[in-house]
């Protein structure tokens, strides 16, 4: 091989590509808390109507979007936090720039979480508050 072949081992890789699981848990904890946690939050805000009302057609749907939005949290955290010695060989070239992507990364993994956590903590917590 030549000096001036392209090899793999210079493209910046994340340790697993995560945003497609953070994605999912965020849109499934969403949905999650639509049946209640967003009727409140809108009560909050002075945002009212009858429409309000219709999103307990959700609640249904509530526990299993929430084991989804774990299960894809997990997954997430799996390629996240998984060591280094699993993904021996990437980042190699430009460590900086895969500590960047890593961190921006681990800042949603947890914004998701958190996230995920209201929908499950709201009606255990809704107790306290009657």
């Amino acid at each position: 091989m030549s000096a001036l072949t392209p090899t793999k081992s210079w493209v910046p890789q994340v340790r697993g590509n995560s945003a497609a699981a953070l994605l999912l848990a965020g849109i499934a904890a969403v949905l999650a808390s639509t049946c209640c946690v967003v009727p409140l939050v809108l009560a909050v805000l002075g945002i009212s109507g009858a429409w309000i009302s219709q999103l307990r057609w959700l609640a249904p749907y509530s526990t299993p979007l929430m084991a989804l939005s774990f299960a894809a949290l997990a997954l997430a955290g799996w390629r996240l936090f998984r060591s280094p010695a699993a993904s021996a060989g990437a980042c190699e070239a430009d460590a900086l720039a895969c500590r960047q992507i890593n961190s921006t990364a681990h800042r949603w993994f947890w914004l998701v979480a958190l996230l995920a956590l209201i929908p499950a903590l709201v009606p255990m917590l809704a107790q306290l508050f009657y």
